[in-house]
């Protein structure tokens, strides 16, 4: 019932909203389990974690649940204010999501786009999700970010890096992006692809 309900008001998030606020829907994402559980279990045991484009929190709470003894995840989304009188509902059900999965103590929101908070992002990362502006600018900015402030041996995972077989329709920027420019990075080896998910870890 509860899935049903999801896939029905995906696209009318004030309506998912209310459902969730009822408990009567879990909070959505595009990643897919597979991928999910890939997040997971490469951000075990991380201290300084990033997340870009957090949506609803589904992603976020399962890396904060799996950090180390006190990590921390940075999260990034701009969640943008949809009128002058009402929040943006993902950024509502993401609050209630992550404080149902008891994670908040494990979190910090950085409200904004990528470029506007890069200062806040610390500069010793281990773990980075990186799934927000899949445009070209947007995905080159994050990766400009993320490369440069992760620590030799950690995982950047970044999602719509690849186009799944059958899903020749799902090619935004950010795969282009990824095949010419963060593939040839010579600081970072491809790990593991997962649906859509490229796994990497920096290297020097």
């Amino acid at each position: 019932m509860r899935r049903s309900l999801e896939k029905l008001f995906f696209c009318r998030p004030r309506i998912l909203n209310l459902l969730h606020w009822a408990n009567l829907a879990n909070a959505t994402s595009q990643t897919i389990p597979a991928e999910l559980e890939a997040l997971e279990r490469y951000a075990a045991g991380a201290g300084q974690a990033l997340e870009i484009g957090t949506y609803q929190g589904v992603s976020a709470a399962i890396i904060a649940r799996v950090l180390g003894p006190g990590g921390l995840l940075h999260c990034v989304d701009p969640w943008q204010e949809t009128s002058e009188r009402q929040n943006n509902p993902c950024w509502a059900i993401c609050q209630r999501h992550l404080r149902r999965s008891g994670v908040k103590n494990r979190i910090r929101i950085l409200r904004g786009y990528s470029r506007e908070v890069a200062n806040q992002v610390p500069d010793r990362l281990d773990f980075a999700f990186i799934d927000g502006d899949h445009s070209w600018e947007g995905i080159k900015t994050d990766w400009t970010i993320v490369s440069e402030k992760m620590l030799p041996g950690g995982v950047v995972c970044l999602h719509d890096s690849f186009t799944p077989t059958g899903e020749d329709w799902r090619r935004p920027d950010s795969c282009a992006y990824f095949e010419k420019v963060i593939q040839n990075d010579p600081r970072f080896c491809l790990v593991e692809v997962v649906h859509s998910l490229a796994v990497l870890r920096k290297i020097k």
